[in-house]
């Protein structure tokens, strides 16, 4: 009986919300929104995509028809890679908008990424992004919210809460059956999103469906949850307030704290907790590290002299020209892996000041669940911090690699001698520049990015159980006059 009268409550609220032809309405509009927001998004990302393409294409035809040069010019001459965000951008742009997208590589240094979006859109773009996330995590809640207010307090107004009780359902199921009503009409905005997005992404051609539909996997129930809580708050409020404009008033509160107070504060905290140096200070800091450890341009530089010392007493010789292989190659083969390791260290640190800003934010997801989700959507469509310290590692990589593929073909082609006035050269081929292959930027995987920030995942779990306990306490301290 009692599972007949929670299903009766059930379809009966559900019907009732879509009896009203302002519920429909307010539905048709969210949802026209969504979709412009995804044609917008679709056509932004497919144009940036496009040349993207067409960059790397002209960076890497620039480096493979080179002249023949010496090796170290070419290190010099550098390389421009670029990061394209992942597919599902369309749908949550993330960080993306904020986080530099290229980054140019040489020898001897480490460049930071530029060019980021708001950085070239003027200030509008800090207002927040026009997206179907934030609407479905800032605007849909709002709804719901005014939807559902007085499913409890305007019966108990009309004196028809006292008749449903007499006719045997109980409170739990009153306030679990109204929860469930307004529930699945709320996830009326949400279905017919996720399979316009999939659709949209795999058309880029990006990265392979499976890669979109894992993360929808995971993006979808994350979603569903966060309703679930935000119908359960708006029934138990209209439980236990007296009036419908005291439940509405609380309601709106509970919007205001959640979306904009909470984000806004916890944001300031991380970055006062835990502040993070300007650029200039970062890169002076490193480069004075690097010059204590060893400057591979200064003939004079007393690590890079021990090492001379040693090479010349290990092949028995008086000069560095009587070498058997190039010795400035080999000084700034060292160079390079000094001032990697140098420069990893301080990234490290850096990144640790990150790593505890983002913490903050994620524990402050078990506080709010609007952080919770918009923590959760980010990592699932691969546009929040980690994804991006992917690409800068993965650039990293490829100009340490890149530096000391160079020098490796310095120290076994190029003479000791150099060369006399009018003779030939010191160079080689420009075969060799071909040999080395392009940049793959490859997207950091859905399950490495829940790994690193599980705290997101477990909020959403612990939301949801909170919602159980709600329900239940709800149920039994319902007041039905």
């Amino acid at each position: 009986m009692a599972i007949s009268n929670l299903q009766l409550i059930v379809r009966k609220t559900r019907q009732d919300l879509f009896k009203g032809k302002q519920n429909l309405l307010i539905t048709v509009t969210v949802l026209l929104f969504c979709m412009l927001s995804i044609g917008i998004g679709f056509t932004r990302y497919t144009d940036t995509f496009s040349k993207v393409k067409e960059y790397r294409k002209e960076v890497r035809e620039s480096w493979e028809h080179r002249p023949d040069k010496h090796p170290h010019r070419m290190a010099h001459y550098g390389y421009l890679v670029f990061r394209i965000g992942h597919p599902l951008n369309i749908f949550d742009n993330g960080l993306d908008d904020y986080l530099g997208n290229v980054i140019f590589l040489e020898a001897h240094k480490q460049n930071t990424a530029n060019l980021s979006e708001a950085g070239s859109s003027g200030i509008l773009v800090r207002f927040g992004a026009f997206t179907s996330a934030f609407i479905l995590q800032s605007i849909v809640p709002l709804i719901i919210l005014f939807l559902g207010f007085g499913l409890i307090v305007q019966e108990r107004e009309n004196a028809t809460l006292k008749i449903i009780s007499v006719q045997g359902a109980s409170g739990r199921d009153l306030i679990l059956g109204k929860i469930l009503g307004l529930w699945q009409f709320s996830l009326f905005f949400l279905l017919p999103v996720i399979p316009v997005v999939f659709l949209a992404a795999l058309v880029t051609e990006a990265t392979d469906w499976v890669d979109i539909f894992t993360r929808l996997l995971f993006l979808l129930p994350g979603y569903m949850i966060y309703y679930f809580f935000i119908c359960t708050l708006t029934v138990v409020v209209s439980a236990n307030s007296k009036t419908t404009s005291s439940a509405l008033i609380s309601l709106i509160g509970f919007w205001l704290l959640f979306i904009i107070v909470l984000p806004k504060g916890i944001q300031f905290a991380a970055q006062n907790l835990y502040p993070a140096p300007s650029r200039i200070a970062f890169e002076t800091n490193l480069e004075k590290d690097i010059l204590k450890a060893g400057d591979s341009h200064n003939p004079d530089d007393p690590h890079f002299k021990k090492i001379k010392d040693s090479l010349l007493a290990h092949y028995k010789v008086q000069t560095t020209n009587e070498l058997p292989f190039n010795y400035g190659g080999f000084v700034m083969k060292e160079g390079e892996k000094i001032s990697s390791q140098i420069y990893i260290r301080h990234q490290k640190e850096l990144q640790d000041i990150y790593n505890k800003q983002q913490r903050l934010t994620d524990i402050s997801g078990l506080i709010n669940p609007a952080i919770a989700i918009k923590n959760f959507s980010m990592m699932a469509t691969g546009t929040d911090f980690f994804s991006y310290t992917q690409f800068q590692k993965q650039a990293e990589d490829y100009r340490y690699q890149m530096a000391q593929h160079l020098n490796d073909l310095q120290i076994e082609h190029i003479s000791n001698i150099k060369p006399e006035k009018g003779g030939p050269p010191a160079i080689i081929g420009k075969d060799n520049w071909k040999k080395f292959p392009d940049f793959r930027y490859q997207y950091a995987s859905v399950f490495d990015s829940i790994r690193e920030q599980i705290i997101s995942f477990v909020a959403l779990i612990i939301w949801l159980a909170v919602c159980i306990i709600f329900i239940e306490v709800s149920g039994r301290k319902l007041k039905l006059i």
